[in-house]
């Protein structure tokens, strides 16, 4: 579902000049054997908003050119402005839902919607220090290759996780482990009935969740795609010196070891 209207939309968007990629091509960056993905943004990324309050919330109303059909009864799915990949979708629900609140099953119902291909990667950020820029309740999709997909699966990431192996997607039970994850991870804030910052990784496959704790080292920003193995980055000698740091090592600092 959504995959090919998604197509004849983002080609009318980018024809408008409503959409607004921000990336250059791709550049591999290898590391103990995993072929990382480096981007270097374009000046379009300058115009990409960062929301403070509700009140700054592209999503309410969202802009009629990036809308690409309802998902649910709750939730509407819109084109990314500015993708790193294209198509890149949001799930976003329709009324004002802090990022930082817990998932509900009803939102992983929505978000299951576009996964229709084996290729799909969604991804989420819980929150500013997980790389969130919008204050608004919206998962996001992309159909892209995991370059850390071997890494992932086989459970020794060096920073607190937890992974969830599936052979086919459900969203009660997705979300029934999504819970367990937030407990055994100590991401419930229960006193303001919202979350730690924390990422989620989803395919067809498992499911990643892990807690965040910074959102950048030196000026080097990360969310949840980075987990995936693909970084964004303001200028190529960032790309330089990521590489020199350690990208794993990178990860680590930015979550909880």
């Amino acid at each position: 579902m959504f995959w090919d209207d998604a197509v004849l939309v983002s080609e009318k968007a980018l024809a408008g000049g409503e959409l607004m990629p921000i990336t250059t091509e791709a550049e591999v960056i290898q590391e103990h054997g995993v072929s990382y993905l480096g981007y270097v943004v374009t000046q379009n990324a300058r115009k990409k908003p960062i929301a403070k309050t509700q009140q700054a919330n592209p999503f309410l109303p969202y802009e009629p050119a990036m809308y690409v059909g309802e998902a649910g009864k709750n939730h509407v799915c819109l084109l990314n402005k500015f993708p790193v990949i294209s198509p890149h979708l949001l799930i976003c629900s329709k009324e004002f839902v802090a990022q930082s609140s817990p998932l509900t099953s009803d939102d992983f119902k929505a978000w299951l919607l576009g996964f229709s291909r084996s290729d799909v990667l969604g991804f989420y950020n819980s929150g500013p220090e997980a790389g969130a820029s919008q204050l608004h309740r919206h998962m996001q999709i992309v159909r892209a290759d995991i370059p850390m997909e071997p890494v992932i699966s086989s459970g020794k990431l060096p920073f607190k996780h937890c992974l969830f192996v599936h052979d086919e997607l459900n969203a009660d039970r997705l979300y029934q482990r999504y819970m367990t994850a937030l407990e055994l991870l100590s991401l419930n804030d229960n006193n303001q009935g919202q979350c730690l910052p924390h990422n989620i990784l989803l395919t067809a496959r498992w499911m990643l969740v892990l807690p965040r704790s910074i959102n950048n080292i030196e000026g080097v920003f990360a969310n949840a795609l980075n987990y995936s193995g693909r970084f964004l980055v303001k200028e190529p000698k960032q790309l330089e010196w990521l590489q020199r740091y350690g990208i794993m090592r990178y990860l680590s600092e930015c979550s909880v070891i």
